[in-house]
């Protein structure tokens, strides 16, 4: 379900964190089932065991549903229809996000051409016009023709396309084949045992999802492992020459309130990075002169994107993101995935966005509350396919268990 355990159904909902608080309203919301479901980003905070519950219940829900969301697996698993608003105008398109993307591409070429024909037809008209307006002889056609151009109906000018930026990650100074190393690390936080001797090793080059339900140890591993935290036993240590880049929420709350959100960027870049500054702010919707505001003025998802811009250009070979692609749009999520996708350094990426990490990691690392974390040696679909598996083979089991006790 959504992750409750039966010791939360007589706790007080305030003692609930806001994340948790989430669950309890959509909790409700599903119960209630009313014949329409509005839901505004649903599966944001979720790990990614309660998004697939959601998703299999939503896709099985009785009523209408209207989804906003950037969840690109969500969206195309459930939608049949999908409402795209752009430009102050809004477009409807019979068919999930990825038809939209495909026909909407479809929709503005043939527009242009439509346009440009039209256009053409029009200034040969003109032509006519303007080249026999002062003969009698032709008096009758001319006037003919005005009255056809002012019957026309215009076919506007197809909007141009976002502009597509390819960002890409200042050179990652080498390191060394060892990036970070655990060995026995433990901590807790009070009677919580986040993790016992855990040993852990990151090389150079790897690509590591991290996954697990909330409050499992997924953020104090990526503190403890960038040595921003220390461990209540154990050793770890860094190799040779690596250079550490964290992005976390928490990195919002920490930028300078009274400087713009362009002089916050360009303050971290490399000089090769600067010059690009703006152009990627633009990409995660800083447009204009929206790059001059102060950031004191922006809300809690402006300064997360401003925090993640400002990691995004400063020079690292070790990245750490942390839940990177909340308050992102399609676009700007896709010109992050691009960019690590042609990192050369390491990666370590805390994210329940399936469709965004499948393409980008190649190993995933699962924390669970109580249990050691283990690593699998494969991108999240190979992941979800053998945690599947493992359930299913325990399910048989204790089915050939009550059998034989029979």
């Amino acid at each position: 379900g959504l992750g409750f355990s039966k010791s939360d159904f007589e706790r007080d909902c305030g003692h609930f964190s806001g994340g948790w608080q989430m669950r309890i309203a959509m909790a409700k919301l599903f119960l209630q089932e009313p014949e329409v479901l509005l839901l505004d980003e649903p599966t944001n905070h979720l790990d990614i065991g309660t998004q697939r519950w959601v998703e299999q219940y939503l896709y099985a829900y009785p009523g209408a549903i209207i989804l906003i969301s950037h969840d690109l697996a969500l969206l195309d698993g459930l939608c049949t229809r999908t409402l795209a608003f752009h430009h102050g105008r809004c477009e409807e398109y019979s068919g999930n996000y990825s038809y939209y993307q495909t026909e909407s591409v479809l929709r503005r070429e043939i527009q242009l051409k439509q346009y440009t024909s039209q256009q053409r037809e029009i200034a040969e008209v003109q032509r006519f016009i303007d080249r026999f307006r002062a003969s009698a002889n032709k008096a009758t056609l001319v006037q003919s023709r005005i009255k056809m151009l002012d019957k026309i109906e215009r076919i506007p000018a197809p909007e141009a396309a976002d502009a597509v930026m390819n960002f890409k990650f200042p050179p990652a100074p080498p390191s060394g084949n060892l990036v970070a190393k655990l060995e026995k690390v433990s901590k807790a936080y009070g009677t919580l045992q986040v993790f016992k001797n855990f040993d852990f090793e990151v090389n150079r080059g790897e690509r590591i999802a991290i996954v697990g339900p909330n409050g499992a140890g997924k953020s104090t591993f990526c503190r403890i492992i960038t040595g921003q935290e220390a461990a209540d036993g154990g050793e770890h240590s860094f190799g040779l020459k690596v250079a550490t880049s964290f992005f976390s929420q928490n990195h919002a709350d920490e930028l300078d309130p009274t400087k713009t959100v362009l002089e916050t960027v360009e303050e971290a870049a490399s000089r090769e990075a600067a010059p690009q500054a703006r152009n990627l702010l633009g990409c995660f919707l800083f447009r204009g002169d929206d790059v001059f505001k102060k950031i004191g003025v922006l809300s809690g998802g402006e300064r997360s994107r401003v925090a993640l811009v400002r990691m995004l250009v400063a020079p690292a070979n070790f990245l750490i993101l942390d839940e990177p692609t909340n308050h992102l749009d399609m676009q700007s999520q896709e010109v992050l995935q691009r960019a690590l996708a042609d990192y050369a350094g390491t990666v370590m990426i805390v994210s329940h966005n399936r469709a965004f990490l499948d393409p980008v990691v190649h190993k995933t690392l699962e924390f669970r509350p109580g249990e050691d974390p283990r690593l699998f040696q494969g991108n999240i679909t190979y992941y979800l396919e053998k945690t599947a598996d493992e359930k299913g083979g325990a399910t048989l089991s204790s089915r050939a268990a009550a059998a034989t006790a029979a």
